[in-house]
């Protein structure tokens, strides 16, 4: 943002100061902005007038009395007033896909359809920050709405774990609680910290210093636009299915296409991901009495672009990861017997995949006929990923930090929830520093070395349901847990309430529970207990491991009969599965097959399946791995 001022330039003010803010509470809080070198400033808030005047930097800044929770109060700032002001809590809520999710988004909405009709909190609010990308300091943020309250129009636009944690926090303190949602999916953790901070990490460092060119960056927006123009024509114009029309009722193709009876099997058969076009084709038989009738084409979810065919016609396209197919079916489209079913799927950068939930049928009225019978699969032309964005991909260092995060500073919060991970599943082992080193410049930033930071470990998932030989989950879920040795932070453990075919899952709720737990204890000082067990240390005795953990609350646990996903090992690097039982404060672990042990897991896979320890209050154990 470029600021410029004439003599007669009215008082510019960030976004954040505006109608319906949240203020907070028990603080001195800042009021700041942009004049005329020299001019002026005079904020009246509560019948008290504050002064300053606009530096040679054009800035200025006004620190208010604090103040305890209330309103709604009016702010005057020179000839700007400022209405539906309160004092409460503000958090920020930041990271990638499962904390930017909205309630808007189908599988969520779908999940909490009473939540969203009843819901009327208007001393809830949210912020959202406009989705942008700088490599240099700017000085504001945008924001389409600004503050905005909770009731059944708007709550389809609030983040769902930022709204269940708000939602918890407002309940238990009746304060006015905002939060201000700044986030990005599929971003890394380091295009969320400064420059400085990735001096450790060369192959980051290098990408952040070359993007503060403005002109490198200019050259790599025009060139991915070029490179993307160009993809899109290989794809209309070189894909063999569109030229040789696959789509058609009867093709001449029929040799070279392999056959999968099962989509979710596809990856047995291809090494995905893959990008281009890739065609399916089934068929299927409709009886008689059912032609004519209205029907509806339903086909589940797709990771990436379908356009769909039924007899040679087209029915429907979507291009959402997110949004069922329902296609209607025009009453002559369908005949006796045997229809053809063709789906075209176009992916330039997510990769091609069906959701493994998927229900093939055709629906008319009360009747359905599902597909039963066998696809038959062909690429219509494979090309290299198109990365996603602009050019400047998601994973740019620095990129979300200097846009998105550092001009929000001056404004006061309670503290920080923090939910991303997984994007960088690649590089688990970079993922401690990364996340202690964010934590400390945004603790720098808000001029506040203990602000509460709290942050949720990643969830199970496992689409293929096949677990690796390294599970760079368990992995990153580990540098995670370590993480905790930053002093003020709490950790939310959420492998128990995932879905193992969803990257992200429905459940926000209990995701927003737990969050707003950790900041009754963290932030509000309440004596509770905030976390599932954290593993401490073991002891060897004989063929034995006794595990010892933190946060045991009032006492282990079990969820089920035994204890599930433990697993023991002689030499600290090939595990076998074990047995395990709660003894008192302890947990033992053993195999018949090692009588020596020296290391134990618990829960460490991509999908911990099973995993069912937890403390007596109901919150579950982090995994873990003792050497």
């Amino acid at each position: 943002m470029i600021l410029s001022f004439t003599v007669k330039a009215e008082v510019k003010l960030p976004s954040l100061v505006s109608n319906g803010m949240v203020l907070q509470r028990n603080e001195a809080i800042r009021i700041w902005g942009w004049a005329n070198a020299g001019e002026e400033i005079k904020v009246n808030f509560k019948n008290k007038i504050y002064a300053t005047k606009a530096g040679t930097d054009f800035k200025w800044l006004i620190k208010l009395d604090t103040q305890p929770a209330g309103g709604p109060f009016k702010m005057q700032i020179n000839e700007k007033q400022l209405v539906d002001v309160w004092i409460g809590d503000v958090w920020l809520c930041s990271g990638q896909s499962n904390m930017e999710a909205l309630l808007s988004r189908p599988n969520i909405k779908a999940r909490y359809t009473d939540v969203i009709s009843t819901s009327n909190y208007p001393m809830i609010r949210q912020f959202t920050v406009n989705r942008d990308m700088a490599f240099i300091p700017i000085v504001d943020v945008a924001s389409d709405k600004g503050w905005v309250g909770v009731n059944p129009e708007t709550i389809l636009s609030f983040s769902a774990v930022g709204f269940f944690f708000a939602k918890d926090l407002y309940e238990k303190y009746k304060v006015p609680i905002g939060f201000i949602n700044s986030t990005v999916g599929g971003t890394p953790v380091q295009s969320w910290v400064n420059s400085e901070s990735l001096k450790q990490f060369p192959e980051y460092d290098q990408i952040s210093q070359r993007f503060k060119d403005t002109a490198e960056v200019s050259r790599t927006l025009k060139a991915h636009q070029l490179h993307k123009e160009t993809w899109y024509q290989s794809i209309e114009e070189n894909d063999k299915g569109v030229n040789e029309q696959w789509f058609l009722e009867t093709d001449n193709h029929e040799a070279k296409w392999e056959e999968v009876a099962d989509l979710n099997k596809l990856g047995e058969k291809v090494n995905f991901p893959k990008y281009g076009s890739i065609w399916f084709k089934t068929e299927i038989d409709i009886p008689s009495h059912l032609v004519g009738k209205a029907a509806v084409l339903s086909l589940g979810t797709m990771l990436t672009l379908d356009e769909t065919y039924l007899n040679g016609q087209k029915v429907g396209s979507i291009n959402s990861s997110y949004t069922n197919r329902f296609y209607n079916i025009a009453p002559n489209v369908l005949k006796a017997g045997l229809n053809k079913l063709v789906i075209r799927l176009v992916s330039p950068t997510t990769g091609i995949g069906f959701n493994p939930k998927n229900n093939y049928q055709i629906k008319f009225g009360e009747d359905s006929v599902s597909f039963n019978k066998p696809w038959k699969f062909k690429f219509g032309i494979e090309l290299e990923q198109l990365p996603k964005g602009n050019g400047l991909s998601l994973h740019s260092p620095t990129a979300y930090y200097y846009a998105m995060i550092q001009p929000l500073a001056n404004y006061n919060i309670k503290g920080i929830a923090w939910y991303q991970g997984e994007s960088n599943i690649p590089k688990p082992e970079q993922y401690q520093d990364l996340l202690t080193s964010l934590i400390h410049v945004w603790r720098t930033d808000w001029q506040k070395p203990d602000l509460p930071f709290l942050y949720v470990q990643l969830a199970n998932y496992s689409p293929t349901g096949i677990e690796p030989a390294v599970s760079n989950w368990a992995l990153l879920r580990e540098a995670q847990m370590k993480t905790l040795k930053t002093s003020n932070t709490a950790m939310v453990v959420i492998h128990d309430i995932g879905e193992k075919g969803d990257i992200h899952p429905a459940n926000k709720e209990d995701v927003g529970k737990r969050l707003a737990l950790a900041a009754e204890k963290i932030a509000y000082h309440e004596n509770i207990v905030y976390s599932g067990p954290i593993y401490r240390s073991i002891k060897i005795s004989g063929t034995q491991v006794y595990v010892s953990f933190n946060h045991i609350g009032s006492g282990l646990k079990i969820i089920g009969k035994e204890l599930k996903q433990f697993s023991i090992s002689a030499d600290g690097k090939n595990f076998v599965s074990a047995k395990a039982k709660i003894e008192g404060k302890q947990v033992v672990v053993w195999a018949k097959s090692i009588a020596k042990p020296i290391a134990v897991r618990y829960a460490w896979a991509d999908d911990p399946e099973g995993a069912n320890l937890y403390n007596k209050e109901g919150l579950p154990a982090s995994s873990f791995k003792s050497n």
